[in-house]
């Protein structure tokens, strides 16, 4: 691989935001993210690797610390750049029990960088450690990383699905608080269940779908059915992977499952606690129109559905 050179540069200028990943607004923004889903997704293998589950607890390590604590959004695109490499490639001295504890370092030093965060110290980040990495060795290791995903740092992750998901296909009348409630949940949502290696086996546009339906049944139960219905309806939303990945959620998450569908499949209920029943005929015109807005919206490229 040709490297940089011993000093490289790296465009940090702007803040990047993990639900908006593009520099520049896109003609089509899901036909954007779902041709680019699938390079930034974590192969399962990677995340089942011993290097991948060493390096989640690196990170966690400092995401949780009293003291350090770095910003959750940090952490989760560390770890999202941790999964992407090792997806790539082969860590470098990965018989070495202190690799993956740099290669978790060396990500959360770009993601922090990245999210224009507060600089992390690189003595902190190895407080209480035998073996400590020097600032050059780090940097090295940096650019191994960035060469490894292309120098495309920008990640597409779940969290990019978010506002696509809420403006196409919750039911209205939407009022921003209630979104905004949403989203904060499922964002948490998602970044809970990052660790977990069963969540690498869905596409991040399922992941996301998973993490606001789960939401929406905590915290807008009666827009469940309606918005679970129109997220079915979306043609790249495969209603198999969608039920699969819910569950899965839910069990790393330790929450109750998001959604289940009756066995006739017709209304979706939340089973959060509380099941959300409509028989009137509001409800189910409200339903309908719901699903037909989302299929208006999420149409895309024709080569997307095939």
């Amino acid at each position: 691989m040709n490297m940089p050179g011993e000093e490289y540069a790296y465009e940090y200028d702007n803040e990047f935001d993990l639900e908006n990943p593009f520099t520049s607004p896109a003609d089509e923004p899901i036909a954007s993210l779902l041709d680019a889903e699938g390079h930034h997704s974590p192969s399962v293998s990677a995340a089942a690797s011993a290097a991948r589950r060493d390096a989640a607890g690196s990170i966690s390590k400092v995401r949780y610390d009293g003291e350090l604590a770095a910003h959750p959004r940090v952490a989760y695109l560390a770890l999202n750049y941790v999964d992407r490499f090792l997806s790539k490639r082969q860590l470098p001295f990965e018989h070495k029990p202190w690799a993956p504890r740099l290669l978790a370092i060396s990500c959360l030093s770009i993601a922090a960088k990245m999210q224009r965060a507060a600089a992390i110290s690189v003595a902190d980040l190895q407080r209480d450690e035998e073996f400590m990495f020097d600032a050059a060795t780090i940097r090295r290791m940096e650019r191994v990383v960035l060469g490894a995903l292309e120098w495309r740092a920008r990640s597409v992750t779940p969290l990019a699905f978010l506002g696509f998901f809420l403006s196409a296909c919750f039911p209205p009348p939407r009022h921003p608080p209630l979104l905004d409630a949403v989203r904060a949940r499922a964002v948490d949502l998602l970044i809970r269940a990052q660790p977990e290696v069963k969540m690498a086996e869905y596409p991040a546009s399922v992941v996301a779908a998973s993490a606001l339906l789960a939401a929406a049944g905590e915290v807008a139960g009666a827009h469940l059915p309606a918005f679970h219905a129109a997220v079915a309806a979306c043609p790249f939303v495969n209603s198999e992977k969608l039920r699969e990945c819910g569950e899965a959620m839910a069990v790393a998450c330790g929450i109750g499952i998001g959604t289940a569908v009756t066995a006739s499949g017709d209304t979706p209920v939340t089973v959060l606690g509380h099941g959300h029943y409509r028989s009137a005929s509001s409800e189910s015109d409200r339903t309908v129109g719901s699903v037909a807005d989302a299929k208006k919206r999420c149409m895309g490229p024709p080569s997307r559905w095939g």
